[in-house]
């Protein structure tokens, strides 16, 4: 079950809900600082220094009166599907509760490139209860060699639409040598793009 990340610092602009964002790059750096400032960033309109410390998904335990329990801002909630293992990525970006999900084919908590059924339905069991959801998926390019531009970009497309039906943010970072300019162009088509500097 994902929970919320302990509060970092104020997100100083918003990405908006209900969007799929494209990020150019060769290696997911940004994608990556992106991903951790939602997840670990405090809500925009709160005035509140301890936002939402209580707003884990199904949490029933805490007692505590928050102020910010009553807000219709919730905090976001992550879900990371990446190639690099999935501890790096805990350190790196000090996620601590966000579940990560090492596309590969050995190791522990690992999602085959091969199954994308098994993504898609790890997406979907997350989408219908996070409040806020934000998905990066790293590794579209492997994806594509693995199993294929079209059904890489099928399911590309199911992500987006749970995304977007369920008002969250997905996150793709993408090495555009990697691909064809055609497959660029289809993999870019519905997505907004994030330029090369965000602050």
């Amino acid at each position: 079950m994902p929970l919320t990340e302990p509060v970092s610092t104020r997100i100083s602009e918003e990405l908006s809900r209900g969007s799929a964002y494209l990020v150019r790059e060769k290696k997911p750096e940004l994608s990556f600082q992106i991903f951790s400032s939602l997840v670990r960033g405090q809500c925009a309109s709160c005035e509140h220094p301890d936002a939402f410390n209580c707003e884990s998904i199904g949490c029933e335990k805490c007692t505590l009166k928050c102020p910010c329990k009553s807000c219709s801002q919730k905090r976001a909630q992550g879900l990371c599907f990446t190639t690099q293992h999935p501890e790096q990525i805990r350190n790196r970006y000090v996620l601590q509760t966000t579940p990560i999900f090492w596309i590969s084919r050995r190791g522990e908590s690992q999602t085959t490139v091969s199954n994308l059924e098994i993504m898609a339905d790890i997406t979907a069991r997350f989408l219908e209860k996070s409040h806020n959801p934000v998905v990066l998926l790293d590794g579209l390019e492997l994806l594509v060699v693995t199993n294929g531009f079209v059904q890489a970009i099928r399911f590309l497309r199911d992500i987006m639409e749970m995304v977007f039906i369920s008002r969250g943010i997905l996150i793709v970072p993408v090495n555009p040598s990697a691909l064809s300019e055609r497959e660029m162009a289809l993999i870019e088509r519905d997505m907004q793009e994030i330029p090369a500097r965000w602050s």
